[in-house]
């Protein structure tokens, strides 16, 4: 009822919302198109400014770096690689071109080999394997050719110009000159009038990113905001996932905001240039015409909300008798049961609830969209999933009326096997499931445990065993099997009694489950005889297993018998091979240990 009632609010706020919109959307559709030609407009202007600053860089330090090399005893310091010379003769020049640029933060000469020769920017770190952490740097060695774009390295991300340096024809290096965004910001406001930020991708921040209190806006940081703009982004980036071109309103005042990508070296986007103007281009008339159609579009949502809720209250207290008459039926049921469209849990009876420690249905809906979520696989294929063969358990269940169905739940660290029923229950168009839990864990345990040793019997093992062979075929995987048998066991018996030989049982059972991985499986075969399973593990570590227990059995004092040998045959699977067929083997083996002697382990 109430998601009728949802649907049926939803339906009529989209048709008000659909009709108060259509009076308004010729205004607004040609606002967005002046909105759109500004943009490109204001984008166009930018971008030439912008390509015009790095082709006037690219020009201007390609000039410099001639300059630089040809300085008498710069290309002979460079080949013989010696850093203190070339600093003396470089430091002069660098000076020089800070002047020229204070936004110039890197001067560094690279040897051919990948390590840096000389960073003019921080002389005393020189000699590191720098191509390795700057792709920029491996490609220009690479190519040997000019290579330019933005890069993060030690003093940040800045735009850098690889050079190569040829002496004599023969490649020795590159000088590489970084210069950092705020150069192109500045020039931006300069000559196109915005106000430029540079946001780079912080997915590809490397090692050296230093970003102290970031402005994040998606997959973008704000590289060195100034703080007066710091409120602007932050309410910038509640309102965009991204950044994009548009117009953005902020402390009562109207903004042009554009978007301009910036590359790296191999022509991939690292970041954004992002300028803003501030706008009185956003049309008054245009603001006042959605403000009254929010009014009006307000004032219809509240008064259709308040009929539909009169109206369904009214029908909510014809239904509400039948509802509390039902699920006093349900809660009179003493197992778990529920009621489901197949999807979603409709009711749920006190039992239930109770089993799985909620207070009311409702919190449980909170937390779960289906009681299948506690469903538990077994050892075997013999209980409900979630899914089965592509079909939901509900589904599955009416598929296959004539399987008994269980289901494993552990709640608060206590298991509980159940046998699940399911009833259909069709009213006009629409369909329920009724389904009762019947808690048959005493019963399931009696039918799978030896009730001497408290290990799995036979019965237990081959279900886990038949189960197991399947997916070690469809895998590939190992499996070996350990048979083993006590030694004279009858003797105990007829010598000590039954009383005893059971303790020796028990024991031995014991020993054994202490000595195991907690994946393996451990159970009684009958009588005196036990098996082992082993998963994933191949001929020779079964044998040394089996030895291990050899030895440990054989070398426990046990009460009233003294010492206790055990025979052992133990075998791994073949291809193909069928699962009677692995048993036969190791039993085989085991008759084998036995007749040569016993307290032996044959494989």
């Amino acid at each position: 009822m109430y998601n009728s009632k949802k649907k049926v609010i939803v339906f009529l706020i989209l048709l008000i919302v659909l009709v108060s919109s259509t009076t308004t959307g010729y205004n607004l559709y040609r606002d967005s198109k002046d909105e759109e030609r500004r943009i490109n407009e204001a984008y166009n202007q930018v971008y030439r400014t912008y390509n015009e600053t790095v082709d006037d860089l690219n020009a201007f330090y390609h000039s410099r770096a001639k300059t630089n090399i040809e300085i008498p005893g710069v290309i002979e310091a460079f080949r013989k690689q010696d850093h203190k010379k070339l600093y003396t003769l470089m430091r002069p020049q660098w000076i020089a071109m800070q002047r020229e640029n204070p936004w110039l933060v890197v001067m560094q000469f690279h040897n051919a080999d990948g390590t840096s020769l000389l960073r003019l920017h921080q002389p005393e770190v020189y000699g590191d394997p720098i191509a390795l952490h700057r792709p920029m740097v491996a490609y220009t060695h690479k190519t040997q050719q000019n290579v330019s774009g933005f890069e993060e390295g030690r003093q940040g991300l800045a735009y850098r110009l690889m050079i190569p340096i040829f002496d004599r024809g023969v490649y020795i290096g590159a000088i590489e000159f970084g210069v950092s965004e705020p150069y192109f910001t500045d020039k931006i406001h300069r000559f196109a009038g915005y106000e430029s930020f540079f946001f780079v991708n912080k997915l590809l921040l490397g090692n050296f990113a230093r970003i102290n209190d970031p402005i994040e806006i998606g997959h973008c940081i704000g590289m060195d905001i100034p703080v007066q703009y710091r409120p602007f982004f932050r309410e910038y980036s509640k309102l965009h996932s991204k950044l994009e071109n548009t117009f953005f309103s902020y402390s009562y005042k109207t903004y042009q905001v554009n978007v301009l990508p910036v590359k790296n070296y191999a022509s991939k986007q690292v970041g954004n240039i992002l300028f803003i103007r501030q706008s009185d281009d956003f049309k008054s008339h245009t603001r006042h015409t959605i403000v009254a159609s929010g009014i009006i579009m307000f004032g219809l949502i509240v008064l259709t909300v308040l009929i539909v809720d009169r109206i369904y209250r009214y029908i909510m207290t014809k239904m509400s008798f039948q509802e509390r008459y039902s699920q006093t039926i349900l809660d009179s049921v003493p197992s778990p049961v529920i009621v489901t469209d197949g999807e979603t849990l409709v009711a749920a009876n006190s039992s239930f609830l109770s089993y799985l420690d909620y207070d009311t249905i409702e919190h449980f809906k909170k937390e779960h969209a289906c009681v299948c979520e506690y469903f538990e696989a077994g050892d075997t294929n013999e209980f409900l999933m979630p899914m089965h063969d592509d079909q939901r358990w509900t589904e599955y269940m009416l598929n296959h009326p004539l399987k008994s169905h269980k289901a494993k739940m552990t709640i608060n660290g206590f298991t509980t096997i159940f046998e699940v029923r399911i009833s259909v229950l069709k009213v006009n168009d629409e369909i329920r499931y009724v389904v009762i839990f019947n808690d048959i864990s005493v019963m399931q345990m009696q039918t799978m445990i030896d009730p001497l040793t408290k290990i799995p019997n036979r019965f237990h093992f081959e279900m886990v065993y038949e189960h197991t062979i399947k997916i070690t075929q469809r895998t590939n995987d190992r499996l070996s099997v350990i048979f083993f048998d006590i030694d004279h066991f009858k003797n105990v018996n007829d010598t000590y009694g039954h009383l005893v030989g059971d303790t020796v049982l028990q024991h031995v059972s014991e020993l054994v489950s202490q000595l195991i991985r907690r994946s393996d499986f451990f159970a009684r075969w009958g009588g005196e005889e036990f098996v082992i399973l082993l998963p994933d593990t191949d001929l020779q570590e079964a044998a040394h297993v089996a030895e291990m227990i050899r030895e440990k059995i054989s070398t426990t004092n046990f009460k009233d018998v003294g010492t206790v040998t055990c025979s052992f045959g133990v075998v791994m699977i073949d291809d193909a091979e069928s699962s009677e067929h692995l048993l036969n083997r190791a039993d085989e083996l085991l008759y084998e240990a036995k007749y040569s002697g016993r307290n032996k382990v044959v494989y």
